[in-house]
C-alpha cells in the first residue's frame, strides 16, 4: 500500500478565459492548480468539484489531446507530473445544501452536464442552485458510478446539518445508507463529528474548499491506496480491501469561520457556553448559528464515540496564517523545501529554524504536538492564532 496527500474540494475561477466559480480567483486555473499549486503544498490527489462546467471539461480534453493530461483505466486523469485530478461536482440542492458528486471518467461527467443543463440557469457557472432534490442526486450518482459526499455538512449556510436537518436519516430514510463519506468543513473535527450517532460508519473528509491558490491544502487527507486512480480512492473513502482514509490534516476547528454563533446586530462572536442560539448581549435572534453550537445542540453524546479505526485528527494551519510570516517567509521556504507538507510534517526543527527563525520552528513543533493558542472565529470572520499574551 502507498500512501497519498489528497486535497478532494477545490475551485477554479475561471475555464478558457472565462468565469466558472464566481467567488474563485480568476488567476486559479486548472493547469495551475495541476502543475504549480498541487506540487508546491505537496498534495499528490486533487478534487476539482467544477467539471460540472462544459469550459472546464473542455480544458480537461484539450490536456487530454496534448498529453499533459491521461485519463486511467481505472478512473480519474493524470497529469504528467503524476498528480492524480479527481473531477467533481458541487451542487446546491432544491434543499439549499452542497454536495458534491465525484465522476470517474469523461462519459459520466458529460451524463451528469446534460441532466444539470436544463436544471440550472447558467451551465458554465459552478455550484449553481439546481432544480433537484439531494436524493434525486444520490440516485443519480447510483447511476453515474460516482461518489457521493456531503459538503463541510454543519456550516450554517449550505451544510446538511448545518441549516437542512438534525439528522440525514430523517429526511432520506433507506438512501442515507448511501452517505458513506462526508467532508467536515473548516469549523468542525473528527471529535465533533462523532458526538452524532449516525456518523459512526461514514469516512470523513478534511478538504480546504479553496477558491484561491494560497487557500489550497489548507486541509487535506492521507489515503492509503494501491494506486493512484478513481476506483481506489473509492475502496480507501469506503474502507474496503484494507484500503482508508489513515488521516485527516485540518485547520483547528476554532480558526473556522462559522465556529461559533455570531450576533449581526451586536457585531459580537459569542464566547459564552454553547449552544447560543440568541445573543446574549442584546437578546436578538439575528445570528449567524455556530457549527459548534449547533452540534451541542443536535448531538447524542457529550463526549464524542469514536467508531474503531477512526483515524486521527491532526490540527495544522497554514504557513500563511502563522503570525510572522510573510510573502518573502514564504518564498525563503518554498525554496529550501521540496512542499508545505514536508515543512508542517516532516522538516527537522533545526532547519525550519535556520530559513524561517526560531519561533516559527517552535510553532510547527507546537502543532506537530498537538494545538496552538487561537481566538476563535464567527459570522463569516476566521479565528486568529495568538502569538502568546493575546497578541496576534
Amino acid at each position: 500500500m502507498h500512501r497519498y496527500y489528497a486535497d478532494l474540494h477545490i475551485h477554479i475561477g475561471s475555464a478558457q478565459g472565462r468565469a466558472v466559480k464566481i467567488t474563485a480567483s480568476r488567476h486559479l486555473t486548472l493547469h495551475k492548480v495541476l502543475f504549480q499549486d498541487a506540487p508546491r503544498k505537496g498534495l499528490d490527489i486533487v478534487g476539482i468539484v467544477d467539471t460540472g462546467s462544459p469550459l472546464v471539461s473542455a480544458e480537461m480534453e484539450a490536456m487530454l489531446t496534448e498529453g499533459s493530461l491521461q485519463e486511467l483505466a481505472g478512473g480519474g486523469f493524470l497529469a504528467n507530473n503524476g498528480v492524480l485530478l479527481v473531477a467533481g461536482c458541487e451542487i446546491e440542492t432544491c434543499e439549499g445544501i452542497h454536495v458534491i458528486i465525484y465522476l470517474p471518467d469523461l462519459k459520466s461527467i458529460r451524463t451528469l452536464q446534460k441532466y444539470l443543463h436544463t436544471r440550472v440557469k447558467n451551465p458554465n457557472l459552478s455550484t449553481q442552485a439546481a432544480r433537484c432534490s439531494t436524493l434525486d442526486l444520490i440516485n443519480l450518482n447510483v447511476l453515474l458510478d460516482g461518489i457521493f459526499c456531503p459538503a463541510h455538512v454543519f456550516t450554517p449556510h449550505k451544510g446538511i446539518y448545518g441549516c437542512w436537518t438534525r439528522r440525514w436519516a430523517d429526511v432520506l430514510g433507506r438512501q442515507s445508507r448511501q452517505i458513506k463519506i462526508l467532508e467536515l468543513g473548516l469549523s468542525a473535527d473528527t471529535d465533533m463529528a462523532d458526538c452524532i450517532a449516525e456518523t459512526r460508519p461514514v469516512s470523513f473528509l478534511s478538504n480546504s474548499d479553496a477558491h484561491s491558490s494560497g487557500n489550497i491544502g489548507r486541509e487535506f487527507n492521507l489515503l492509503r491506496m494501491q494506486n493512484k486512480n478513481f476506483e481506489e480512492l473509492r475502496l480507501c473513502l469506503y474502507k474496503s480491501s484494507g484500503r482508508n482514509v489513515a488521516a485527516n490534516f485540518g485547520m483547528d476547528p476554532l480558526l473556522g469561520k462559522y465556529h461559533r454563533t455570531y450576533c449581526n446586530k451586536c457585531r459580537r462572536i459569542a464566547v459564552e457556553e454553547a449552544p447560543i442560539l440568541k445573543c446574549p448581549v442584546c437578546g436578538g435572534t439575528d445570528v449567524v448559528m455556530g457549527v459548534y453550537d449547533r452540534i451541542v445542540s443536535i448531538r447524542d453524546y457529550d463526549e464524542p464515540h469514536h467508531p474503531v479505526g477512526r483515524p486521527l485528527y491532526r490540527y495544522r494551519v497554514p504557513l500563511k496564517d502563522l503570525p510572522g510570516v510573510g510573502p518573502r517567509t514564504l518564498q525563503s521556504l518554498w525554496q529550501a523545501f521540496s512542499s508545505e507538507i514536508d515543512i508542517l510534517e516532516n522538516a527537522p526543527m533545526e532547519r525550519i529554524a535556520k530559513v524561517g527563525g526560531a519561533r516559527l520552528a517552535a510553532l510547527i513543533l507546537g502543532m506537530r504536538k498537538g494545538r496552538l493558542n487561537i481566538q476563535a472565529g464567527g459570522g463569516g470572520y476566521y479565528g486568529k492564532v495568538l502569538k502568546g499574551d493575546g497578541e496576534h
